[in-house]
């Protein structure tokens, strides 16, 4: 693994569960798809109803983006959870650890981590055999 390559989504939900627990990890991210979604809409609802959209209309759509960027790690860490491999794909990627936390950053990015997932997914499907 290269110094400067993007971290893989699935990698991030399983190094957060083996390291902060999977009850607190399932919670963080459900939260993370419902809080920003919630608030993004209400600002899209009060940006919309001026005349001109200014500033509440950019920041709701950029809480809904951010709600977006959650849901491929929730759906991560429910088949981690479900598959019963926190541990078995969490715990060697803990040495990789600051990576993950300083890249973790990437969720403010709009859909970027909704991009990365879908690109990964579709490398990942395509490398296994059928």
């Amino acid at each position: 693994m290269s110094r400067f390559q993007l971290i893989e989504v699935r990698k991030l939900a399983a190094v957060d569960m083996a390291w902060l627990g999977t009850h607190l990890v399932l919670a963080e991210y459900a939260l993370g798809v419902v809080l920003p979604l919630a608030l993004g809409l209400m600002c899209l609802r009060s940006g919309l109803a001026h005349a001109a959209p200014g500033w509440q209309t950019l920041l709701g759509v950029w809480l809904v983006t951010i709600a977006a960027n959650y849901v491929p790690l929730f759906l991560y860490a429910l088949a981690i959870v479900r598959g019963g491999t926190v541990q078995e794909e969490g715990l060697p990627e803990l040495k990789h650890a600051r990576r993950y936390g300083v890249q973790q950053a990437m969720i403010l990015v709009p859909f970027l981590v909704v991009g990365v997932a879908w690109a990964q997914e579709r490398r990942r499907r395509k490398q296994q055999p059928e």
